[in-house]
């Protein structure tokens, strides 16, 4: 009866270490991700618009997630089935992007982000990338750029 245990205590960790190395490379993903968004937010024009901004930065996650599908795959489609670290890892790394389009909000108006924008626009976009996803057309999601494009950019220059 103890053996049995063992075992079951040694699958039972084993799996944890698994579940904890997969979120570890999600946690990568984002990093990659936000590195990408940021990386082109740089080498954007620094006077255009925010609208113009926010393109860049969509293009450059979206090109970033094709050319690793099966990470774009396992960070958007699997790892959100390991539970409530999973789900606030994900928070995490969105509101990364979150606070990136804040900061480009407040550039381009006031001073001061408008309420939700951007929280709005991260949450819609990852829906419509985790979808895409699950739908196994990764390697389309650069195709996504203008439809995302066209339905936030009122949102992004209307503040």
């Amino acid at each position: 009866m103890g053996i049995e245990r063992e075992r079951t205590a040694e699958r039972a960790d084993t799996a944890l270490n698994l579940d904890s190395r997969l979120l570890d490379r999600c946690d990568l993903a984002f990093e990659c991700a936000v590195q990408r968004a940021e990386e082109a937010l740089e080498t954007a024009d620094s006077g255009a618009d925010v609208g113009t901004r926010f393109e860049a930065a969509l293009s450059a996650v979206l090109q970033a997630a094709a050319e690793q599908p099966d990470l774009t795959r396992l960070c958007l489609v699997e790892a959100p089935g390991l539970g409530a670290d999973a789900v606030a890892r994900k928070q995490v790394g969105l509101q990364r992007f979150v606070d990136m389009i804040d900061r480009e909000l407040a550039r381009a108006g006031d001073g001061k982000a408008p309420p939700l924008v951007a929280e709005m626009v991260i949450g819609g976009i990852y829906e419509v990338m985790q979808r895409t996803a699950r739908a196994s057309k990764i390697a389309e999601l650069p195709e996504l750029a203008d439809q995302l494009r066209a339905l936030w950019l009122p949102a992004l220059r209307g503040h």
